[in-house]
């Protein structure tokens, strides 16, 4: 994947600055009004191009499509490429049961032609299978589990998967969390660098939602998991996943105090501040 391609064209799609601008084409809004999701017209239009840069004999890898509103926009005109999606339809609760089936909907719509394949199940398990993605990801949207050791796996888990140039955009990232998950990776692991920032000013941003950052990978020597990471992947998927399941059951039969529960314990690290 070219990556400076994408950052020298990235302005081209936008009225000026992308930071401060809405993307040209009015596409985006129709799409996002025809299709439920959080993703913002600006992100779709970066997903977009981002796509339309990927090599042929590379992959796009998603994770967390819920109902399919960015994978219907990355698509778009990039029909012959191939894309991977990762969800477990499992964060929104019953709404993520109905996702799967509004999804299906939303890609028959939309990426009827395209070579869309669909791998249910935790991330951070299925990453771990080499044989599931034919090709080296050339481009990476995260926008899974969003806690400090989601965030850091997320680089960790799909280094070994990527090409050995590859285009990285992390969605929510204006939150502190994805900021110090970041940082602890990066600190480590000088072959990643953050080249933009797409901050959101506030909660839910019109243009950024809660912000977007795009990171660039290049190899320098082979890439593996560490044996603290793979515990820590581990924990994930065995401990944390387990954890979770049990936390959107309760959120289902006690939906006013989970949300005081996950207002107080989320508040310092899912703030656009």
């Amino acid at each position: 994947m070219d990556t400076n391609a994408f950052f020298e064209q990235a302005p081209d799609h936008f009225h000026g600055d992308p930071a401060h601008t809405e993307p040209i084409d009015p596409w985006w809004d129709e799409l996002k009004a025809d299709v439920t999701g959080f993703t913002s017209s600006n992100e779709l239009a970066m997903l977009n191009l981002a796509a339309k840069l990927l090599p042929e004999d590379e992959a796009y890898l998603e994770i967390g499509t819920f109902k399919g509103r960015s994978m219907c926009a990355t698509v778009r005109g990039n029909e012959s490429k191939t894309f991977y999606a990762m969800e477990n339809f499992l964060e929104f609760g019953m709404a993520g049961i109905e996702a799967r089936t509004e999804l299906m909907q939303n890609l028959e719509k939309y990426a009827v032609d395209a070579d869309v394949r669909l791998l249910e199940g935790d991330c951070f398990k299925l990453m771990a299978d080499p044989k599931l993605i034919d090709k080296p990801v050339g481009v990476y949207f995260y926008d899974g589990e969003h806690t400090f050791v989601a965030h850091f796996l997320s680089l960790a888990v799909v280094e070994p998967l990527l090409a050995d140039e590859a285009l990285i955009l992390v969605d929510d990232a204006t939150w502190p969390v994805v900021h110090r998950a970041h940082q602890k990776y990066l600190a480590k692991n000088p072959e990643w660098t953050i080249v933009e920032k797409w901050d959101a000013k506030v909660d839910n941003d019109p243009m950024w939602a809660n912000g977007l950052h795009a990171l660039k990978f290049v190899r320098t020597e082979p890439s593996k998991l560490t044996t603290s990471h793979e515990l820590l992947r581990k924990y994930q998927v065995h401990v944390q996943s387990r954890i979770n399941r049990l936390a959107w059951k309760l959120g289902a039969k006690f939906p006013r105090v989970m949300k005081t529960i996950e207002r107080i314990v989320l508040a310092g690290s899912r703030a656009v501040k």
